[in-house]
């Protein structure tokens, strides 16, 4: 299935026919140097565990701001190889205030026009915009829209789900097996650094013995995931209720590690690393 573009947006109704309308957007309009607007967006700040990621996210002008063009900037700031001497990285995560659900018997469309960081070396580098349930993870859900790692100008999208008391004989828990999650894993995403691509997830719940999640790069599906991929338990518990959007970019930890082989970031891992931002938008039918 393939999504129609009308207007700036890469997203306002699907090939399959539903009337999608608009619940909510924000299209970074502002001067050059401005915060976002913190009535539509707060800050998680500090470390985050769990993930490994060595960076401190902030809410320094530094580290995100509108650019006076119309996109948000959020810029990975430092230098140095995790543990060494004088390691030290700063960056931003935000989380919309509202929770966006889809309607149970209808759709929920997210999409955002992202510019992937370029760097000169992007080791480590693993930008993100992806929904997050209220309450416990993974049981309560998390949807990633669009993850890369390394700068391997690729992109994936994930359901995480479940539990991490039920151990799999592959050594991951629960019918998401976590912490993997089910997704696509990373497929390529050509120019994806160079330029702005849209990302886009539907959320489906027509059909409430098989509902859905597609996910989307330029109005293309590239992958679907159906309740019975998990189970009606954990499918319900991690989609059915509104999700937070977050927009970040980490540095280090398990995803990049683990796609290199490798201790990320690096001595030689470039600071200034940019993503770009030009609107996210949330539509339902």
């Amino acid at each position: 299935m393939a999504l129609a573009s009308t207007g700036c947006s890469a997203a306002s109704n699907a090939a399959d026919g539903p009337s999608w309308k608009l619940a909510w957007a924000d299209n970074f309009n502002g001067p050059a140097s401005s915060g976002v607007n913190t009535s539509r967006w707060e800050f998680n700040t500090g470390q985050v565990f769990g993930t490994g990621e060595v960076e401190a996210d902030t809410s320094s002008l530094s580290n995100i701001h509108l650019d006076g063009h119309g996109d948000l900037a959020i810029t990975v700031l430092g230098h140095g190889a995790p543990g060494g001497p004088g390691s030290s990285w700063t960056s931003a995560r935000i989380m919309t205030k509202p929770l966006f659900e889809a309607p149970p018997g209808g759709e929920m469309m997210v999409t955002a026009s992202i510019k992937q960081p370029d760097p000169a070396n992007p080791l480590g580098y693993w930008p993100g915009f992806w929904m997050l349930g209220p309450g416990r993870w993974p049981e309560d859900g998390e949807v990633d829209i669009m993850e890369d790692v390394n700068g391997l100008s690729q992109e994936a999208g994930t359901l995480h789900c479940g539990n991490l008391t039920q151990r799999n004989p592959d050594g991951t828990f629960g019918p998401c097996h976590e912490g993997d999650g089910v997704g696509s894993g990373l497929r390529a995403c050509t120019g994806c650094q160079l330029g702005f691509h849209t990302y886009t997830v539907i959320i489906d719940r027509r059909d409430a013995s098989d509902q859905q999640i597609r996910w989307y790069l330029d109005g293309q599906e590239f992958y679907g995931l159906r309740e019975s991929r998990v189970g009606q338990v954990a499918w319900t518990a991690a989609v059915d209720h509104g999700f937070r959007i977050l927009l970040d970019v980490a540095v280090g930890g398990s995803y990049p590690d683990v796609q290199c082989q490798c201790d990320t970031p690096g001595s030689q891992t470039s600071s200034q690393g940019t993503m770009a931002v030009r609107y996210v938008e949330v539509y339902t039918n």
